[in-house]
């Protein structure tokens, strides 16, 4: 190490502190800059998703959260075991619960369970008995599968 480039500040409280260049003080500013604004994000983001604003992959926080609590489902999700794992999706609600949440935005009805059954292909791999999988990974809803739906909605206007 070549010494004469190295400038020393005078003593104080004992000893000699490196002198500070310009650039370690820009980068810095930057790096401390840049995690204030990253934290920022990841706070905003935070509170938009828990106040279900945003969502997770298309799942609302709160039923991100139902689903964790939920020992069945994720041994079942971990393990692969796609008929399960709807089951218990199933049992919990959280196909409704899904359903609710984007019926506002979707008014059609067989267009909505659609697209919660594509997210939870999408998410799962499991496959309802209504809908068959094309080479791209999109679900088809079954001719067979469409009488069935409108049926279930008929069922459900009526009460």
């Amino acid at each position: 190490m070549n010494r004469s480039k190295v400038k020393l500040s005078p003593p104080r409280g004992g000893g000699y502190v490196p002198y500070s260049s310009t650039s370690n003080k820009k980068t810095l500013i930057i790096t401390v800059s840049l995690a204030w604004i990253l934290g920022s994000l990841a706070l905003g983001w935070g509170i938009l998703f828990l106040g279900g604003v945003v969502t997770l992959g298309g799942v609302p926080a709160f039923i991100v959260g139902k689903f964790l609590k939920d020992p069945t489902a994720v041994g079942a999700f971990f393990a692969g075991d796609r008929v399960k794992l709807h089951q218990r999706l199933e049992e919990l609600g959280i196909e409704e619960e899904i359903k609710a949440y984007y019926r506002p935005h979707m008014p059609d009805e067989v267009r909505l369970d659609w697209y919660i059954h594509q997210l939870l292909y999408d998410r799962t791999g499991y496959i309802g008995n209504n809908y068959s999988v094309t080479p791209q990974g999109n679900l088809v809803l079954k001719t067979s599968g469409e009488i069935r739906l409108r049926q279930e909605l008929q069922e459900r206007n009526r009460f």
